[in-house]
């Protein structure tokens, strides 16, 4: 057990204004660090959750992918694969294209042009 000198040393040197003020200062140094890697963790979870969706949407787009290579893997998907984007058509079948009806087209442009003039456009 301390005596009562060594009890009255502690008291002044931690009861001193320097040991306070260097006390002080360290709480506040880890409050900041604290303080600091909080904020840090706050990014990581943002860049986590970005991180997780883009995992998702590649996941989708490999998915999309893998069930486009198994449509192209038979013939019957070649087929009409080469169809769509080439135009094309197998021996003995005819290429077809439907195009709007001419009669019907001048039809419609000449309506518009024969409706009389509002009563506005007549004042100017």
């Amino acid at each position: 057990m301390f005596d009562f000198q060594q009890k009255r040393k502690l008291r002044s040197v931690f009861g001193s204004r320097v040991t306070q003020g260097v006390l002080l200062g360290a709480a506040i140094l880890v409050l900041l660090s604290a303080y600091n890697r909080y904020l840090i963790a706050l990014d990581m979870a943002e860049r986590r959750t970005a991180v997780e969706s883009e995992i998702h949407s590649l996941e989708a787009r490999r998915e999309s992918l893998e069930a486009e290579v198994k449509y192209l893997s038979n013939e019957r998907g070649i087929e009409a694969e080469m169809r769509r984007q080439f135009d094309i058509a197998r021996e003995g079948e005819q290429v077809v294209i439907i195009l709007e009806d001419e009669i019907k087209a001048e039809e419609g442009a000449g309506e518009a042009s024969s409706t009389p003039p509002r009563p506005w456009y007549r004042f100017w």
